[in-house]
């Protein structure tokens, strides 16, 4: 098993219908991978953070074909590992949208939200774990 994170910026305004397509599609896709993972989405900032696991294959060439994706530019992979279990077993892609969420749940990262993802994980990428943790155990029951 293999999982990554990345950040990315929105190339431009993303709509709550563009990001229902998004899923719709990223579920279908990950689904027939066996790919699941998280997908984040701050629309204050146009910020995108998501993790993927499955096989390591898969999951590398699944990010290329992320990267390639126009909607957003200055993907950055900020974590990678080999794991032995999912954290996200059957979520073929959880959404957090962080304007829905109650952030008070999310503990020790409110600095983090406020100056966005890719200035804390550029400066400390060891964010990561943390803040996938923290959105993983505030989502509802899978």
């Amino acid at each position: 098993m293999y999982e990554l994170l990345y950040c990315s910026l929105a190339a431009g305004e993303v709509t709550e219908a563009e990001i229902l397509n998004i899923l719709k599609k990223a579920r279908d896709k990950n689904s027939s991978l066996g790919v699941t993972g998280l997908l984040v989405y701050q629309k204050r900032t146009g910020e995108f953070l998501q993790i993927l696991e499955g096989e390591k294959e898969v999951v590398l060439k699944l990010l290329e074909t992320i990267r390639a994706d126009k909607r957003h530019k200055r993907l950055k992979l900020v974590h990678e590992k080999e794991t032995t279990e999912r954290g996200f077993k059957s979520w073929s892609m959880a959404f957090a949208n962080m304007e829905s969420i109650d952030k008070s749940k999310l503990e020790g990262i409110s600095d983090f939200l406020e100056k966005g993802y890719t200035h804390e994980l550029v400066d400390d990428p060891s964010w990561a774990a943390q803040i996938m943790e923290s959105f993983k155990n505030n989502l509802p029951p899978e």
